[in-house]
Parts: C-alpha cells; structure tokens; sequence
C-alpha cells in the first residue's frame, strides 16, 4: 500500500496541490448529494417515488445542459470570476427547493427551484483544470485524474449515506441544506487559491470547441450517457429497494458500499501505469462494469446487494478516469474544462432519463425493474464503447505513444507495484 501512495505523495507534494485538492473536494459534495437528497425529500414529503423522479430527472437535464457554456465562461474569465456567481444562483435554487418542499407547494415550482439550483458550473472539472496546468507529464496528469476520480468516490462513500440518514433521521430537506453549506465553504477556500488556478484564455468564439468537438469527446461522451442511466436509475432504485425490505435508513449504506469499491478501484488503478493502450483499457473497463451491474438487477436482498455492489464498484472510478483522459490527451489544455464539461453532459442526460424511467417503473412495478433499468445503462456504455473503439484507438494513438516515450525503464519499484507483494508467512 506504501508503494501505491507513493505515486500520489509525488504530485501532492507540488506547491498549492493539497490545498487545492482538499477544497475542491468538499466544493463538489452536491455531485454526490444534492441528487439524492431531492429524491428523498420529495419522496418523503410527498409519498411518490415517479415525482421524485421527475424532479431529480429535470434538474439533472438542467446541470447537464449548464455544463459547457459555464465550463467555457470559465475558461475565458476565470474560475474566480465565474464561480463565484454562479454558487450564489445554487443557493438561491436551494433555498426555493426547501421552502417549496416543506410548504407542498406544486411540482412545477419544484423544476423551478432545482433548475435554477442546478446551475452550479462546472464542479467536477475545475480541480482536474488546476492538475492539467500544474503538471507536465501524461504519467502525472493519469495518476492526478485517478485521484481526482477516487476523491470523488470519497464524497460518494459519504455524501449518500449521510443525506439518507438526514433526510430520514432527522429533517427531509436537511441533505439539501448540507450540500448548499459545503458548496459555499469550499468554494470560497478554492477561489482563495490563485496561485494554481489556471489563466483565463481571453480568446474567440474560434477557441472553443464548439462544432469542432474532437470525435473521440464525442464517443466518451456518448458512453457515459449510458453510464450516467446507470447511475440515475441505481439511487432511486436503492432507496426503493431498501424501502420495501422495510430499512430504507439502509438505502444510503448500500450506495456508500458501492461507492467504497469504486474508491478502492479507482487508488489501485491510478497508482499503475499502464502499457496497454488507453482506448482497449476503455473497452475493458465498460465490459467489466456492465457484468457488476448486471448481477446487482438480480440481487435476492439487502445484503447481497450490498456484497455485490461493492465488487461492481471497482469498476466505475477506473471507467472514468479512463473517459477523463481520453479528453485530457484530445483537447488543447486551455479548452480542458470545457472538454470535460461535455463527459458531463452525456452523465447528465443519462441521468436524467435513468432516474425519470426508474422512478415510473418503480412506481408501478418494484424496485428491481429500476435496478434492471441500471443495468442496462450498463449495457448501453458498452455497446457504444465498442461502436466507437476506432474513434478512440485514432484519437488516443498520439497521447499514448507520448505517454511511453516519457516512461522511465521499468524498475524494481514498477515492478513491485504491479505485482503482489510475497506474505509474510511464505
């Protein structure tokens, strides 16, 4: 395990990267709670898992279509400049949630409220930004990425169950209330640190990428659309599932658990270096996750779910590490931000459809018809992963070699990486 941190102690070790590291983590806990702290308060104030549903789905179409131009708005301004608007919009869509949940108000003034609190920026990228201007190598920036990746699985080791147990435990829209807190916090103590904050590209509409997206974004894009159902299916399909075996308090354990695996996955990936070309690593990674995610549909109870669960989740931080470095090497690294923002779109229209069908069928038919719906976002990531291999294959073949040609000679300490260490009792 010593020999795994060391990879991440190095560029950890460059100046302001803790810093920045810690408060952009605490800065993107909406990512991993704000959605399912909606879906628990409008469930549990009004009775109704397709409403919930519904909600969660339109203000996921929301985040997903604020991505790119307020990823672009920050690669031409700033992230201070930008940022620092936008999370006053987050609050006030959060505050309006609250208020609308807790006083039944109508539907339609809930897609309001979490429309306008969805407009949050570009949460997840505006660390991976801070990385690609601080570090010169492909081998760092891969290692920076998995870290980011098993960071963000920290937050959803965390953030699920916790807005589950707030939600249920204690008030029904405090999850919500927590996520609007930690956003500000963060936000403020990011926005603080200019020294490793990327510098604005003050250029033309012709800087973007716009129309010319790189067909290999397009293709990344695309699969996590089938990634993103998968997710959006799976939370609302857990509280579900945890809610007809009577411990829904359960719900957010179960999704923690998952979210666990996927951190343990995500450390021991990033940690390697690999030789084998990033576009097959891709392929492997969706075939792995759609058979962890398959087996998860037909979990008998509880705690094979949870069992299973965990296994599947060693599949999804490696899966998107691997999307997230498709873009770094396509992607000139003032457009770095916006190239992401385009992984986010295609998560958040997946998203969106997956919580908005699962929340119907679980309505009407259980909570295992939502979890085969996640399964099958699974498979949608897959097939399109396939479809697209060429693309990916000539899209990466350039960052690949670059990657090789600036990897050192193997040496004891690779090898002792790749390989189990001997127990001590042998």
């Amino acid at each position: 395990m010593a020999l795994v941190l060391d990879n991440y102690r190095g560029i950890l070790s460059h100046p302001g990267a803790k810093a920045f590291a810690a408060a952009g983590l605490l800065a993107r806990l909406p990512i991993s709670m704000f959605n399912i702290s909606v879906i628990l308060m409008v469930q549990l104030q009004y009775d109704s898992y397709a409403m919930a549903g519904r909600v969660a789905a339109v203000g996921t179409l929301v985040w997903a279509a604020q991505t790119v131009p307020t990823a672009r708005l920050v690669d031409r301004i700033g992230q201070r400049a930008a940022m620092i608007p936008l999370t006053l919009v987050f609050i006030v869509g959060a505050v309006m949630a609250v208020v609308t949940a807790m006083t039944h108000g109508p539907e339609w003034l809930l897609w309001v409220s979490v429309t306008i609190a969805s407009v949050q920026g570009p949460l997840g990228s505006l660390t991976r930004a801070r990385w690609s201007h601080l570090l010169d190598s492909d081998r760092d920036i891969h290692t920076a990425f998995a870290l980011e990746g098993a960071l963000d699985e920290v937050l959803f080791v965390t953030g699920p169950a916790l807005a589950t147990i707030l939600a249920t435990l204690v008030w029904p829209p405090l999850g919500v209330v927590v996520c609007l807190v930690a956003l500000v916090i963060g936000m403020t103590i990011l926005l603080a640190q200019t020294g490793t904050e990327p510098a604005p590209h003050a250029g033309t509409d012709v800087d973007s990428l716009g129309l010319r997206l790189p067909p290999a974004v397009i293709a990344v894009a695309a699969v996590t659309l089938g990634i993103g159902a998968m997710f959006g299916a799976f939370d609302i399909s857990v509280v579900a599932f945890a809610d007809e075996a009577g411990r829904q308090t359960l719900s957010g354990v179960v999704i923690a658990i998952v979210s666990a695996g996927s951190l343990v996955g995500g450390l021991l990936y990033g940690a390697r270096h690999w030789r084998m070309p990033l576009w097959k690593r891709t392929v492997l990674g969706a075939l792995a996750m759609t058979v962890g995610f398959g087996a998860l549909a037909l979990s008998p109870n509880l705690a094979v779910l949870a069992t299973l669960g965990l296994l599947a989740g060693l599949t999804i931080a490696p899966t998107m590490t691997n999307a997230d470095t498709v873009v770094q090497r396509v992607v000139k690294r003032h457009q770095i931000t916006e190239g992401m923002a385009w992984l986010r779109i295609g998560m958040g229209v997946g998203v969106a459809f997956g919580a908005w069908l699962a929340g119907g069928l679980v309505e009407h038919s259980g909570a295992r018809a939502g979890l085969g719906v996640s399964a099958a976002g699974a498979g949608l990531a897959l097939v399109l992963v396939l479809a697209s291999a060429g693309i990916l294959r000539r899209g990466t073949e350039r960052g690949d070699r670059a990657a090789e040609d600036d990897a050192p000679p193997p040496s004891e300490r690779e090898v002792a990486v790749e390989q189990p260490p001997t127990p001590p009792h042998l």
